[in-house]
């Protein structure tokens, strides 16, 4: 076969006449050069026929396609249309004709018309597929449009083109195993881009395929280890998060911050990495850097705060908090750790200002009322604390929370001595809450560590243990309601089963007075230095060792 249409057209294009229209100030073959350029490339099995110079009324379609050429070179496309639509008259098989008519009503937005003369090209190759699929596309077909892609797809599933406006396709309709086939075969393509790589793991993870995800994050950082990529880093580590694989998470963090030190999202990960793991300290760092790329964050710095406070670096924890306070923000959760500090620094009115501020700022929440009673009952106030928690009780919605200032306020009245205010408290508890077993215990032992109503104490003391068997406070509360009852042997049962679940000066005493009370004074000896080594000020067991020597 001679030569092909194409290089001839273009050699003989430098001497051919123009059939009208003008060219630019480029020579005439290099505006040609670049029009071929740019339209997909033919394969030469579909030029099978005589060259169209060889055929006896073939210069005339070779010239008008020749001219074509030359027109379309020249940004005339309309003209260049036209006559392309001419040489087919006098060679209407002529593949390359008919497609550079198909290329030009596509540049000109005439997209039927593109897709009408495609039609009439036989046999499909690539390059009709093509250009009929972004047809479909210019015409918002987009089922017509995929269909064309995988039709080119099965006659050339090595053709990079088609994959991507597939996986479009796929994500616009949320097929996400249709698109990670299309990114499979975009990376098997293209290994070398990290960025198919990087996206074929973030859609692998999303469909819970973890080791294929991994593996293609790991792919990704092979093709590019650089700060460019540091998305794949933080992909794979947030895979061994979800694994639970924390040191190779760590690992990975750590080393997205070695490209990117302030990279929030690894800074904060591996902060709260730490904190799960109780390494408050080491959060710290994390922590400031996250603050330190996101100043603005005052969640971030108030997670700086409650970490500086959880290692006692109280002063820092003060600092960030009033900051919070000072810049104008109100919340309640910085009233409360400035409450604390208070509490800790022992500066109780302090406290009462800020959790007065607390109950303001969240009213509904039994924590704002009982922190504030608390502080009242550290500044020896006892009525105060009594009233706030009567006041809370009329702020306070849900049960539980109810319950809580109930029992504060009942702790409250029993501690201030006000045993028939407190009964009543605890009885209210127990019949809104007949299974409360804190309270059972507290009003049992309240009543028989002061002799009162012992049978009625004994009751409510058994149930509480039946509630939970292998508590030590209350196993130690019903044997000190049998030593009341002067029941000795019981007394002794239960107060030595205490011991063993509590280490509790408390128990320890009351075990000591029941092996006085049936004439064992040397184990009773042993009991009361052991309650004396963990409350060495303890007058009363100072006395009884005292008077027992």
């Amino acid at each position: 076969m001679k030569k092909s249409i194409v290089l001839f057209s273009i050699l003989l294009l430098l001497g051919s006449l123009v059939f009208g229209g003008g060219c630019s100030s480029k020579s005439v073959a290099e505006k040609v050069m670049e029009v071929r350029a740019e339209q997909p490339q033919l394969k030469a099995t579909v030029l099978d026929h005589p060259p169209i110079y060889d055929r006896l009324n073939d210069s005339l379609a070779f010239n008008y396609y020749s001219n074509g050429l030359i027109l379309d070179a020249a940004g005339n496309l309309p003209r260049a249309a036209g006559s392309y639509k001419t040489a087919l008259k006098y060679f209407p098989e002529s593949y390359e004709i008919r497609y550079s008519l198909a290329n030009a009503y596509f540049r000109l937005r005439q997209y039927d018309q593109t897709l009408a003369t495609l039609d009439s090209i036989s046999p499909v190759d690539e390059s009709v597929l093509i250009l009929r699929a972004a047809s479909y596309s210019e015409l918002g077909k987009a089922n017509m449009a995929k269909s064309a892609y995988l039709q080119l797809i099965e006659l050339e599933p090595n053709n990079s083109m088609a994959y991507p406006h597939l996986a479009g396709f796929y994500r616009q309709e949320g097929k996400i195993d249709s698109l990670i086939w299309a990114y499979g075969n975009m990376a098997r393509l293209r290994p070398g881009n990290e960025r198919i790589w990087r996206e074929l793991g973030r859609l692998q993870a999303q469909n819970g395929d973890y080791q294929k995800a991994r593996d293609s994050f790991r792919h990704s950082i092979e093709v590019r280890g650089d700060q460019t990529n540091v998305l794949s880093y933080l992909g794979l580590a947030e895979l061994y998060v979800i694994d639970q694989n924390t040191d190779s998470a760590k690992i990975m963090y750590k080393q997205t911050l070695e490209l990117d030190p302030f990279n929030m999202v690894a800074n904060r990960e591996l902060a709260a990495i730490m904190v799960r793991a109780d390494s408050l300290g080491a959060a710290i760092p994390y922590a400031r850097k996250v603050v330190e790329a996101t100043p603005l964050d005052r969640d971030a710095v108030r997670r700086l705060g409650v970490l500086y406070f959880s290692v006692d670096s109280l002063q820092v924890a003060d600092s960030i908090f009033n900051y919070l306070i000072t810049s104008g923000e109100r919340n309640s959760v910085n009233h409360y750790y400035l409450g604390r500090i208070r509490i800790l620094n022992e500066d109780y009115e302090g406290a009462v200002e800020q959790f007065t501020v607390l109950t303001q700022l969240a009213d509904s929440l039994f924590e704002s009322w009982l922190d504030l009673g608390y502080a009242y009952g550290r500044m020896g106030e006892p009525e105060k604390e009594i009233l706030t928690y009567q006041t809370g009780l009329n702020y306070v919605r849900d049960q539980q929370g109810e319950l809580k200032l109930l029992f504060a306020m009942g702790a409250a009245y029993e501690q201030s001595d006000q045993v028939t205010e407190a009964v009543g408290v605890f009885e209210e508890i127990i019949a809104k809450s007949p299974d409360h077993a804190q309270a059972l215990n507290y009003l049992g032992y309240m009543l028989a560590d002061r002799g009162q109503q012992l049978e009625y104490a004994r009751e409510l003391i058994e149930k509480a243990v039946r509630i939970a068997p292998d508590n030590a406070a209350y196993l130690d509360s019903y044997g000190w309601v049998f030593y009341r009852l002067e029941e000795y042997d019981k007394a002794l049962e239960f107060l030595k089963k205490a011991v063993t679940l509590g280490n509790d000066p408390v128990i320890f005493d009351h075990l000591g007075d029941a092996y006085r009370a049936v004439g064992d004074l040397d184990s009773a000896r042993v009991w009361w230095r052991k309650a004396l080594e963990l409350e060495p000020d303890n007058e009363p067991i100072k006395e009884k060792l005292g008077a027992e020597q």
